[in-house]
């Protein structure tokens, strides 16, 4: 192994996982933003036609914010199917069906 990379490694990993971080409490500061400000606008303003103009508005958000939330949650759901699927071949690799252990 060369000499050096394990902490340059280490390194890295450690800044993406603060640049990670990062990303999610500015995408939290946004998303908690907007729906402050959404919300104050339906308290104060009781007239449908301002909350329509707002939901519709906000579509586009909800759509980005549903494909960002799509593609993690099905890469985790093909995860668990290919682990149980591996686990069911492991499993029947060391069973012994009972015609065989008749048999003998």
């Amino acid at each position: 192994m060369v000499a050096g990379y394990s902490t340059e490694y280490t390194q890295n990993m450690e800044d993406r996982a603060v640049w990670r971080q990062l990303a999610w409490w500015f995408g939290g500061i946004v998303v908690g933003f907007k729906t402050w400000t959404v919300l104050l606008i339906f308290v104060f303003s009781v007239d449908w036609s301002t909350a329509w103009y707002l939901i519709l508005n906000h579509v586009a958000w909800l759509i980005g914010i549903i494909l960002v939330v799509w593609g993690p949650l099905f890469f985790w759901y093909r995860l668990v199917r290919v682990r149980l699927r591996r686990e069911r071949l492991v499993r029947s690799e060391w069973e012994i069906s009972e015609t065989i252990r008749r048999r003998r």
